[in-house]
């Protein structure tokens, strides 16, 4: 899902199973919404962030999706993840990143951060960066594994106060799989 700066929409990439992970439309909004553990931000900015991120524009968002392929069309295909992120600088930023329960722990989630990172990658971003709930064990425990280390933290970052743990990955990672 390598985006070369200013290039047009990625192309879709097979992942674990039979998810597919391609950058979302207008049309995936509520598939997107119907995903739980999605900031209030994210919700917020969502429109917006649909109708800017296929443009050629090298900051604008990147909005990406896992579809469960069923191998009918696109639009029966639903939707099992959702990944957010943007440009600033030089880094990427994870700025959102939900699984649907029933597909955590089978490579959808990884599958979308690596899609996220390339097309980051792909504007020029060196490193990525993101912030996790410090109770939230599991994305920790993904992140991890995917490369990122925790290099600080911000007190009471989310909106019912609990701290979060900032984690970085610096250096380009090989995605080969998915």
């Amino acid at each position: 899902m390598n985006r070369a700066r200013g290039s047009g929409p990625a192309r879709p990439q097979e992942t674990a199973g039979a998810t597919v992970v391609r950058g979302a439309t207008a049309d995936d909004a509520a598939g997107i919404q119907a995903l739980p553990g999605l900031s209030n931000s994210t919700l917020r900015s969502l429109d917006r962030d649909l109708a800017t991120a296929r443009s050629s524009e090298p900051r604008a968002p990147v909005v990406l999706v896992a579809v469960a392929a069923s191998g009918g069309a696109a639009a029966d295909e639903p939707i099992v993840g959702a990944a957010f992120g943007l440009l600033q600088f030089d880094e990427g930023h994870v700025l959102d990143l939900a699984v649907a329960p029933q597909h955590r722990r089978g490579g959808v989630g990884g599958a979308l951060l690596a899609a996220l990172d390339a097309a980051l990658r792909g504007r020029g971003a060196v490193a990525l960066t993101l912030e996790v709930r410090e109770g939230n064990l599991g994305a920790q425990a993904l992140y991890r594994r995917l490369g990122f280390t925790a290099e600080g933290g911000r007190p009471g970052y989310y909106p019912d106060g609990e701290d979060a743990l900032l984690m970085w990955r610096r250096a380009a990672v090989d995605h080969g799989g998915g």
